[in-house]
């Protein structure tokens, strides 16, 4: 994103916008991805891995497995109901006249 904050978008054709936009979507889904797999390998690694070593062995796989497993399913499930909010509260204020759906 660097040089983004410069961008004056007002003087951005609707193309120019629309490219601009899904350059900034991409970006913000690899930060996810990144913090993600940070947040992953943090939880998991410390839970499953008590003293590393040059190899896991079969214990650790199958802790790591399930681990990750639950992660993502978690990680899915919360991500899911965001989006469900997010598109509650913008419907919700659209056709009411009031802010965010509240009176």
């Amino acid at each position: 994103m660097d040089g983004l904050a410069n961008v004056d978008v007002t003087n951005l054709s609707p193309a120019q916008r629309d490219a601009l936009m899904t350059q900034v979507k991409q970006q913000i889904a690899m930060v996810n991805a990144q913090t993600l797999i940070a947040e992953l390998s943090e939880k998991c690694l410390s839970k499953c891995i008590s003293k590393p070593g040059t190899s896991l062995d079969s214990t650790e796989k199958q802790c790591l497995s399930r681990c990750m497993d639950r992660f993502m399913e978690t990680w899915n499930h919360v991500s899911q109901a965001y989006q469900q909010r997010v598109q509650q509260e913008s419907f919700g204020s659209q056709g009411s006249g009031n802010f965010g759906g509240f009176d």
